[in-house]
């Protein structure tokens, strides 16, 4: 998720204050619901970093978009905290019947924001609607496994795959399946982005596009007593100073995507409580291999040497993260390390940079020109800076194309032609699953291209085939291999730069309670964090 997913901040938005609490950190409440356990009441206004794409279940694959879409749509299954076992959501049970069959039954009496009541159908339709092509969705590669939904009774429903796909036991508790009112799906189809009808713990109140988003309680929701809090509102504040200083004084409750230069700035302060996490996050470079001279592996591989992505790795993350080899981090099946590498990862060697070049026939003074995207984040936005001197040293000129993360979001979903991309785009990825079938199918195989998440347009013949024994094989040991030796081959064809692994961040006034800082960026794009926030006695 860029899963997918994008970060950080660009669109101005401004703050509106009634005069209530409702625009405060969190408010306390007179009456507190005795079901909630003495917990219940109290708002919270959460700092998020631009505007959100949309509020599909379909399409949220960022982590703008998913911080607010997490809230309203619910999904058949989920993850337990903090062991990340998969556990039932809108499904209570489910089970595998074989390789190629899976078995839901689905929670009776589950409540819809419009009254409605769940049923197979809108479980079966809101799968489909994901499949659909006007649907334009970066997740429904999850479903390519998938023969057929068959719905088996009112509260049943059965997958038969294809082939066997030793990840899709972890689709249904993505946005990939999120669940909405079949009635709602013929009337509505994709207009559902704009007015979304979930089943998930706070409904959408009121959307002020490029200002606030405000949600309630959703005073039906099928896990009795949650959520806690009457509901939130979720403040557009692009710039990460004003988050930090919103933070400080107390107007905001919680925040995410923290500018990284500025962590200590808030691990610092008293009224602040600051969760770090390894995750499956690599930051990278993307060469578009459809513009020349990209097409070209040894002009990639000539630039991968040029940069110094040791000295971007420490100057952007320092101790929040670690260096890339490739996009497969340390913890995970398939990483890399440079003595497994052809090219030995493309340690920082200007002047092999530079000889590379001169034998591709770039020998000309600029030797070429090109442009490079990137938000105005930190994380992306300063190794940006970096590359473009590194490449100036070697005589490539490099234009930066600064863009706000709306924008920057939309050029990689949102422009499906190739020719029209820039050439070179900042780009940062967490893993949908606790496993790399998350990172190698949707990046790598030739038929993932946009609306699909292989923006490098690579295509490797033996790539695909490894991916593919990878995705069918059930054999965790032949599995790991196979991952392997795809990631070898990407590594060594360098269809991008990979620069490093960066932590997982939220932040929240030390008021509220209920938030488990230790869990992967998979699940917080995934899962509601503010289900289980209360505020503290």
């Amino acid at each position: 998720m860029l899963a997918g997913a994008a970060s950080a901040s660009a669109l101005a938005g401004c703050t509106g204050d009634d005069g209530s609490d409702a625009t405060s950190g969190g408010s306390d409440t007179d009456s507190e619901s005795t079901s909630t356990g003495g917990r219940g009441g109290g708002t919270m206004t959460f700092a998020l970093g631009d505007s959100p794409r949309n509020l599909s279940y379909w399409q949220s694959y960022d982590t703008i978009t998913n911080n607010l879409t997490a809230q309203i749509w619910d999904s058949l299954l989920e993850y337990s905290e903090p062991d990340m076992e998969l556990q039932p959501a809108l499904a209570e049970s489910w089970a595998a019947e074989d390789e190629t069959t899976f078995v839901y039954e689905l929670r009776e009496g589950v409540v819809f924001h419009d009254g409605s009541e769940m049923t197979a159908d809108d479980v079966i339709a809101s799968a489909e609607l994901t499949l659909r092509d006007e649907a334009q969705s970066p997740l429904a590669w999850m479903f390519d496994s998938v023969d057929s939904f068959e719905k088996v009774d009112e509260y049943t429903v059965q997958v038969n795959l294809s082939e066997p796909d030793a990840a899709f036991k972890f689709v249904p508790a993505t946005t990939a399946w999120g669940v909405a009112p079949q009635s709602q799906i013929e009337e509505r189809g994709t207009d559902l982005a704009q007015n979304p009808v979930g089943a998930g713990p706070f409904t959408l109140e009121e959307w002020r596009s490029g200002n606030y988003i405000e949600i309630s309680r959703h005073g039906d929701y099928w896990d009795e007593g949650l959520p806690y809090l009457d509901g939130a509102r979720f403040e557009i504040v692009p710039n990460g100073t004003a988050r930090i200083t919103g933070m400080q004084n107390g107007d905001y409750g919680g925040t995410n995507d923290v500018p990284i230069d500025q962590l200590s700035v808030l691990d610092g302060l008293d009224n602040v409580d600051l969760y770090t996490v390894t995750s499956f996050q690599t930051s990278f470079v993307v060469f578009n291999s459809t513009k020349e001279p990209f097409g070209n592996a040894d002009v990639r591989r000539a630039l991968s040497y040029a940069v110094d992505t040791e000295s971007i790795t420490q100057s952007t993350i320092g101790e929040y993260g670690a260096h890339a080899t490739s996009m497969l981090p340390e913890n995970m099946m398939g990483h890399v390390t440079p003595d497994d590498l052809e090219y030995d990862g493309f340690p920082y060697d200007p002047e092999r940079a530079a000889s590379m070049l001169d034998d591709a026939g770039y020998t000309g003074s600029p030797r070429f020109e090109t442009t490079l995207l990137t938000p105005k984040d930190t994380v992306r936005q300063k190794p940006a800076l970096v590359i473009q001197e590194n490449l100036a040293e070697i005589d490539v000129t490099v234009n930066l194309r600064e863009v706000s993360t709306s924008q920057y979001v939309e050029s990689f979903w949102g422009e499906t032609d190739m020719s029209e991309r820039e050439p070179m785009q900042m780009g940062l990825w967490a893993s949908d699953f606790p496993s790399p079938d998350a990172i190698l199918t949707p990046l790598f195989r030739s038929e993932q291209l946009p609306p699909g998440n292989n923006w490098f347009a690579y295509e490797n013949e033996e790539v695909d085939a490894l991916i593919q024994q990878f995705k069918t094989t059930l054999d965790t040991d032949e599995r790991a291999a196979y991952a392997k030796q795809a990631n070898q081959l990407i590594v060594d064809e360098a269809p991008g730069i990979w620069l490093f692994h960066p932590d997982t961040t939220k932040a929240f006034n030390t008021k509220f309670g209920g938030y488990d800082g230790q869990i992967p960026a998979f699940v917080t794009y995934f899962s509601s964090f503010l289900r289980d926030m209360y505020i503290e006695e």
